[in-house]
């Protein structure tokens, strides 16, 4: 009996010792794995923080090579602050490596979404398994950072406008401006420009390799001059978007201007019947047998029975113009028959009656201006230092301004299904449609003052209906062959229909669901005699309110917003909302830029 207990106690001896060596080993195990644990996690933390600042550090260089080692160099100094080297014990200096992926679709086509990527390693240091001669393990921990691509387009105004005040120029300013803002961006993003005046020029296809001057040097080569295409520049940049083909980058517009738009293109109908459109302005003797022009040197003889000898407008006349209308021609016809494809422009104010028009103007650059048509009489041009005189007179022969522009977009505004304007915008359209529309729109008029703003004083516009006295009273002709239509021979006319093309050129643009584009818009007013417009630029944008400009009561100078009058009639919801900045000094450029780079650049995790 006795040699059985000392057999169960030996057994015990032995049964503990094993338990006792299994749990020393569990508990050194669990020293070790808890250990690296501990640094695993830290790893990953600092991971993630020099991901974030890896991603955001392509902003701080001009190419995609001084992107990387400027990734490289923020990522270590990043993981080094959240990680020290010997936390923990642990061995060595701990490897960083950032890498930067462009993600693709199912088919391999890029996305738009630039993946970057910091993976991190660190030599752990063992305890118990020292014991096995094993003193260290590698642990390993990375983090990706998402960005969605930009794709942006600069759509800059360069009209002739843009050359006042004086010097420095607002042209001046702007192209510092712009030329600033470019630096804000990352090589990783496509960047293009579009400058517009009559004609919508791509000064530079969007791009990755703006950062190595090139695109720099396209603003600084902006020269100011001419009018102002709107429609087709913010068409050329939306196709340019569409060439490059990422649709889940950020698919930007920047519409920088100073006024409104003062270009429609579209084809045009020949005037193949008389009618009682304006003949020009004299500001002396009229020229038996022409049609005069502001410069009364340049005027074209139309056929016989053509003499503008028609009625003087009565306002005109009581403030010293003398403006007619055309006396029917005998036999009526102008041109016997066709259309004509081009760009007609405001050439001066935004006037109620004859003043003159210009074109027909290329579209973009791609487009070739149109001559005069064979089917149309020319009479004998007089003019010595016009080199086209026949852009001034392309008016007396289109018939009217049509409905739609070349690209499809109503000419008498934006779809407005239940907002309401305090201002009368709001209403049926020459159309039928329920739009915003400044199809019975005067611009010349209720003029709105600020002291503390230069020019203190701007014209606001009006209804027509309120106005009824002055010019023709319509931006429409009231009768004869071509009544309901918009007059091509008053600048006023021409200017509606640019603001309604542009609301529905925009409109377009957001209504892609494939490439969700947004506008963002930077208004400068106070250039020039135009008029300025409180609801145009936030419908473009589709902001969701209309704040006040620098000449309403509540204006603050230098502020970043400004109060707000009402909401958008025009907003759309389901559409993308950009931004919308409005200023009359030209020296607050900079600060709106570099304001709207925040809001274009973004950086998820």
């Amino acid at each position: 009996m006795k040699n059985i207990n000392r057999q169960r106690r030996g057994f015990t001896l032995i049964l503990y010792a094993v338990m006792l060596t299994f749990i020393v080993a569990s508990a050194g195990l669990a020293l070790d794995v808890g250990t690296i644990y501990m640094i695993r996690a830290r790893l990953s933390s600092a991971a993630d923080a020099a991901a974030l600042a890896a991603g955001r550090s392509v902003n701080l260089a001009n190419t995609v090579t001084q992107a990387t080692a400027a990734a490289q160099s923020t990522a270590n100094s990043f993981f080094a602050a959240n990680f020290p080297t010997g936390y923990f014990n642990t061995v060595g200096t701990p490897t960083v490596t950032p890498t930067f992926t462009q993600e693709t679709d199912s088919y391999g086509n890029p996305t738009g979404v630039l993946d970057i990527t910091v993976t991190a390693s660190v030599k752990a240091p063992t305890y118990f398994m020292n014991i096995f001669r094993v003193s260290n393990i590698t642990v390993s921990a990375s983090s990706t950072a998402s960005r969605r691509g930009l794709v942006m387009m600069l759509v800059l105004d360069e009209s002739s406008s843009m050359n006042t005040p004086s010097s420095p120029t607002a042209c001046a300013v702007m192209r510092q401006a712009a030329q600033n803002f470019i630096t804000l961006f990352s090589p990783f993003d496509y960047i293009g420009l579009v400058a517009f005046d009559s004609t919508a020029h791509l000064s530079y296809p969007p791009s990755t390799s703006w950062g190595d001057g090139t695109l720099n040097t396209a603003i600084g080569n902006i020269i100011c001059k001419n009018n102002t295409n709107t429609i087709s520049a913010l068409y050329l940049a939306y196709q340019e978007i569409k060439s490059v083909g990422l649709p889940l980058a950020e698919n930007t517009i920047v519409l920088f201007t100073d006024g409104s738009p003062n270009g429609v293109s579209a084809v045009f109908p020949l005037r193949t019947q008389s009618d009682t459109r304006w003949s020009g302005l004299y500001s002396g003797a009229q020229q038996a047998g022409g049609v005069g022009e502001a410069d009364t040197n340049h005027w074209t003889s139309l056929p016989s029975g053509c003499q503008d000898q028609g009625p003087v407008d009565p306002y005109l006349n009581s403030i010293g113009y003398s403006v007619n209308e055309e006396q029917p021609c005998t036999p009526p016809v102008i041109c016997t028959s066709g259309t004509i494809s081009g760009t007609i422009t405001q050439w001066g104010d935004q006037d109620s009656w004859g003043a003159t028009t210009w074109g027909l103007a290329a579209p973009t650059d791609s487009d070739t201006a149109p001559s005069w048509p064979s089917t149309c009489n020319k009479g004998n041009v007089k003019s010595s230092n016009l080199p086209s005189p026949d852009q001034y007179n392309m008016r007396h022969i289109i018939a009217y301004i049509p409905d739609t522009d070349k690209y499809g977009n109503s000419l008498h505004g934006i779809a407005v299904p239940t907002g309401t304007s305090p201002e009368g915008t709001v209403t049926n359209a020459a159309d039928g449609t329920r739009r915003d529309t400044r199809d019975y729109w005067l611009f010349q008029t209720n003029s709105y003052c600020n002291s503390n703003v230069s020019p203190s004083c701007k014209n606001v516009g009006d209804l027509w209906s309120h106005h009824s006295s002055i010019g023709s009273g319509s931006n429409f002709f009231t009768s004869g062959p071509y009544a309901g239509h918009f007059r091509p021979d008053q600048p006023n006319s021409i200017v509606a229909a640019s603001m309604n093309g542009t609301m529905d050129m925009a409109n377009t643009i957001r209504s892609d669901t494939t490439y969700h584009p947004v506008i963002h818009v930077i208004y400068l007013t106070g250039n020039g005699t135009d008029s300025v417009d409180h609801e145009f630029l936030p419908i473009v944008a589709n902001f969701p309110n209309i704040p006040v400009l620098p000449y309403d009561a509540g204006y603050v100078v230098g502020a970043d917003t400004q109060p707000v009058l009402y909401a958008n009639p025009a907003f759309n919801p389901d559409q993308e909302s950009g931004k919308y900045f409005v200023t009359a000094d030209k020296n607050q450029l900079t600060s709106l830029f570099a304001q709207l780079a925040s809001e274009v650049l973004r950086l998820s995790k």
